[in-house]
């Protein structure tokens, strides 16, 4: 595995495991929106996954991010649930 691909592991790994942990408190204000996620912090609520993934395309050079739906129930959104890496 390469390092970039250890690094967006990471980056999955940690912003996956924040969310979960931050999700009862996101369905209280953001419930069926879309986070925008690094480092584990959350960093943009969004409408849709695209609106968060245009802004993380435009703030993160790098393009290692996630994004998640804010719902009680967990939703495979493919690529989506995963850091984004376009490089």
């Amino acid at each position: 595995m390469s390092s970039m691909d250890s690094g967006k592991r990471a980056e999955i790994d940690l912003n996956l495991s924040r969310f979960l942990e931050l999700l009862p408190e996101l369905m209280k204000d953001h419930a069926d929106r879309v986070v925008l996620m690094r480092y584990g912090a959350v960093v943009g609520h969004f409408d849709t996954a695209l609106d968060a993934q245009i802004a993380g395309n435009q703030q993160f050079q790098d393009r290692l991010f996630s994004i998640q739906h804010v719902q009680e129930v967990a939703e495979e959104l493919g690529h989506f649930t995963h850091a984004l890496y376009s490089g």
